[in-house]
């Protein structure tokens, strides 16, 4: 476990992982192996009001009382947070991505297991081709042309059949 990983976990998180250590480790290892200095890491194993019981070499929860206690619970069992905090960069950009462009949702049939495949020709204007190819290319790199093309004829029956009944392709 590097000196990163270490800081960026949830306090219960971290117990959990110091506890395993602490079956083959002293805390003075445990802090070297780290690499922070045994008083940081102390303090650091400290939050979220944990101590260490030296009889049992092992950190547990203190609790000054047992609403405090279920607060704690729920709000230090979360992964999230960090999670978040770590890839917060990369979440702006989906969700701007987003609201930008919109997503693509493929009707299950289409890349079903069980779905069976032929081969079509169709006569098509170049140009139109040409245009939907650099669609796709810019906007859906991640999925086939042919799953949207599928997608595509699936809009189109929901979108234009009479009564606009959309019981079979999923919108």
């Amino acid at each position: 476990m590097d000196k990163q990983t270490f800081l960026t976990m949830s306090p219960s998180k971290r117990v959990q992982e110091v506890n395993k250590l602490l079956l083959d480790h002293d805390l003075k290892e445990i802090s070297d192996l780290i690499g922070i200095p045994s008083s940081s890491f102390s303090k650091i194993m400290r939050e979220g009001d944990y101590i260490y019981h030296k009889a049992d070499k092992k950190y547990y929860p203190f609790v000054r009382s047992e609403e405090e206690r279920l607060t704690n619970d729920l709000s230090n069992n979360s992964d999230e947070v960090p999670f978040f905090k770590q890839h917060e960069d990369t979440m702006k950009k989906l969700i701007k991505h987003f609201e930008n462009k919109g997503l693509l949702f493929l009707d299950e049939r289409i890349y079903s297991r069980d779905a069976t495949y032929s081969n079509k020709s169709i006569r098509m204007n170049n140009a139109i081709y040409e245009e939907f190819s650099s669609f796709c290319e810019e906007y859906y790199p991640h999925l086939k042309i042919q799953h949207i093309i599928a997608q595509a004829l699936c809009d189109a029956m929901a979108s234009y059949k009479p009564g606009r009944e959309t019981d079979k392709c999923n919108l």
